[in-house]
């Protein structure tokens, strides 16, 4: 049940331009998310001030069978002592065809690993599914730390603490409950072998997160989720996945493969991320925006 002081204050974050925006749906999320659900004990769940915005970017790329993948559908991928053959990156079969019925319905299949999307805990921890993640940790203040220069030097360049120490000289402290994003400039070659980068032994090479980075916003910082441009948070300098585990495992979440971060601002968006909510998923396709 929501008191007076807590109705006053969301209905503060409604600006009018939202509500000339049919504005009536958010805030009822809103009014939703702030009192139906417990915030996370370890994080603050204190919503912003203020929300409104003038235009909005997506941060997602189109899937279709041919997007780039970790693995090669139809090529047996050895992993340890297993192996299995990835299925089709995405496949959509036409169930009913308006042309016949007048109506169009499709069945669509995919990897859930696949396109801009989400890793959720359980990917790489025995945490929570991206059902159990809750609404309000999906839309968060966007931070974005550009190491295009360095990236395009070398494919296995890393976000470093470094960065993160020059990043907030420049802009304050990354904002409480954000979204950490890494912008490397990876989002335009994804229709090139250049997005892949493969090596002699045809391993992927693409810039990531350094690990030191992730223990300092984890630690230091109050950061929700972070975000890559490119296939994954890792890369090879860290094989056994160091970040995917350390950050994952702290009940974390994050998203891959996300597009144009180039037309975001360093500070000030915010992101929001649909993210289908399916029962035991350890992740999935997503549609992000950021409003700026």
């Amino acid at each position: 049940m929501c008191t007076p002081n807590v109705i006053e204050k969301v209905r503060k974050r409604i600006s009018r331009r939202n509500l000339i925006k049919g504005g009536a749906a958010s805030a009822a999320g809103i009014f939703a998310s702030g009192c139906g659900s417990e915030p996370k004990a370890k994080l603050n769940n204190t919503p912003p001030d203020s929300v409104s915005f003038n235009r909005v970017v997506d941060l997602t790329h189109t899937l279709h069978p041919e997007f780039p993948a970790w693995f090669v559908p139809g090529v047996e991928h050895k992993g340890g002592t297993k192996t299995f053959l990835p299925p089709a990156i995405v496949e959509v079969e036409r169930v009913m065809k308006f042309e016949e019925i007048r109506v169009n319905l499709n069945k669509v299949s995919y990897w859930e690993h696949v396109g801009t999307h989400m890793d959720a805990p359980s990917h790489f921890s025995e945490g929570s599914t991206v059902d159990k993640i809750p609404v309000e940790d999906l839309v968060l203040p966007l931070a974005v730390i550009d190491i295009k220069a360095k990236a395009e030097r070398d494919p296995l360049a890393l976000l470093t603490l470094e960065d993160i120490k020059n990043w907030e000289k420049k802009n304050g402290p990354i904002p409480e409950r954000a979204c950490l994003a890494m912008n490397s400039g990876w989002a335009n070659h994804v229709k090139t072998p250049k997005f892949k980068s493969l090596n002699s032994e045809g391993k992927h090479q693409q810039p990531a997160f350094h690990i030191d980075a992730i223990e300092f916003i984890k630690e230091e910082r109050n950061v929700v989720s972070i975000a890559v441009d490119t296939f994954s948070f890792d890369n090879l300098h860290s094989p056994e996945s160091d970040v995917h585990y350390s950050w994952l495992g702290d009940e974390r979440w994050g998203i891959e493969i996300v597009n144009n971060l180039d037309e975001v601002p360093a500070l000030g968006a915010t992101v929001v991320v649909g993210q289908p909510k399916i029962q035991g998923g350890s992740g999935g396709p997503n549609r992000v925006m950021a409003l700026i």
